[in-house]
């Protein structure tokens, strides 16, 4: 796959960190599957691992923590 964000790398499978804020919150998910792109990093999820990110989200915001670091 060609990133669409670079438009010039090569996109191979990987692991990553995903993070995001919510309300008042940082959520960090380590070692996520997904496809990154060798020349900028753009990462690319799967329906699955999507699906499995927003619940860990949840999860962690639902917790109270302020920063919470979740492994996959």
């Amino acid at each position: 796959m060609t990133c669409v964000i670079c438009k010039t790398g090569i996109c191979k499978p990987g692991k990553t960190h995903f993070s995001v804020f919510v309300k008042d919150a940082f959520v960090v998910i380590k070692n996520v599957d997904a496809l990154i792109c060798e020349n900028c990093g753009e990462a690319y999820y799967d329906s699955e691992t999507t699906k499995h990110i927003q619940k860990q989200v949840e999860v962690a915001y639902n917790n109270n923590a302020d920063v919470d670091v979740v492994k996959v």
